[in-house]
């Protein structure tokens, strides 16, 4: 198959580099110093996979103009999901699915207004940006799962081609597979983020030591009630907040204890995170339906301000 990943970070990358070491045709757009570094080097690739660097990719700063993709990987940040649909129609970039792997709530809505078909998705491993050419794969939570997040958009055939791109996935050693509901397990990955990146952001802590804190759990589990709250009201097929904490505990924390959030990276790198995305997709969701999510509130509003405390440092250095 033919793969367009936009947004070759640390997700994108990593993803690009399985499918490229199993012989798919793979074209990476990034940003300049990135793609510079691999087209001289290669992309190198530690951590759980093993060192590999994989050098067989198409690389550009921007999406190649008119030209047709089996998939289309849309890996950005949440805070660029709009400039990369408006990229990529006016590229007139054409695909057989054009598939959302990112964080949040939201994406689906955004890039539906640019490009279709959009496929929803819901990854769950971490990856370290270590440098410019360089990943570092630390955490795999579980399959890649895909799926349509607006049931209107289904049809056997595009069902089809998914559990044929599941299938290239599955052979390249990402597990992966299609479902016919993905709005539960990407509200699930909202409310465990939630829960614990803005906490990881503010105390500089590991998930694992979240949890092992008795002030900082506290905290998370009110977030993770609102949550299920929310996406219940939402159409999620959850059960109740109570049993979700445990699950949370039990089997999410377990495999991701020595996790570094992506959002602790992400103020460091950029001093912007993707918290609307996340608290405060909850919140908004929490409006319509007349809810307050207090918890998601308070962590919405104090990563935006450690934002604007970033930036304004920025600004202020020499």
């Amino acid at each position: 198959m033919k793969f367009l990943v936009f947004g070759a970070g640390a997700v994108g990358s990593a993803i690009g580099s399985r499918l490229a070491l199993a012989g798919s045709d793979v074209h990476l757009v990034g940003r300049k110093e990135h793609i510079d570094k691999i087209a001289k080097e290669g992309l190198i690739v530690k951590g759980i996979w093993g060192e590999n660097v994989i050098k067989n990719f198409k690389l550009s700063y921007s999406p190649p103009e008119g030209e047709f993709f089996d998939v289309v990987l849309i890996t950005v940040k949440t805070f660029s999901t709009e400039s990369a649909g408006k990229m990529l129609k006016q590229a007139g970039i054409k695909a057989r699915a054009f598939i959302s792997v990112q964080n949040g709530l939201g994406n689906y809505e955004i890039l539906s207004l640019y490009i279709s078909p959009v496929i929803s998705s819901r990854v769950i491993f971490g990856v370290v940006f270590e440098k410019y050419g360089e990943i570092e794969v630390t955490v795999w939570g579980g399959p890649i799962l895909f799926g349509f997040w607006n049931p209107l958009d289904k049809s056997e055939e595009l069902k089809r081609f998914l559990s044929e791109v599941a299938d290239v996935f599955c052979n390249a050693g990402l597990d992966s597979k299609y479902v016919d509901d993905i709005r539960t397990p990407i509200w699930e990955k909202v409310i465990y983020n939630s829960a614990l990146n803005p906490l990881s952001v503010i105390l500089g802590s590991t998930y694992g030591e979240i949890v092992d804190n008795e002030f900082s759990l506290e905290i998370a589990k009110e977030v993770i009630f609102e949550g299920v709250e929310i996406a219940r009201l939402e159409g999620a097929k959850l059960e109740d907040g109570e049993t979700f904490f445990k699950k949370f505990l039990y089997e999410l924390i377990p495999p991701t204890r020595e996790h570094t959030s992506s959002m602790i990276q992400d103020i460091k790198r950029r001093g912007r995170t993707e918290i609307d995305s996340l608290c405060g997709a909850i919140v908004k969701y929490g409006l319509k339906h007349n809810k307050f999510p207090k918890f998601n509130y308070t962590l919405w509003k104090l990563i935006k301000a450690i934002e604007i405390n970033k930036l304004k440092k920025r600004n202020t250095e020499f």
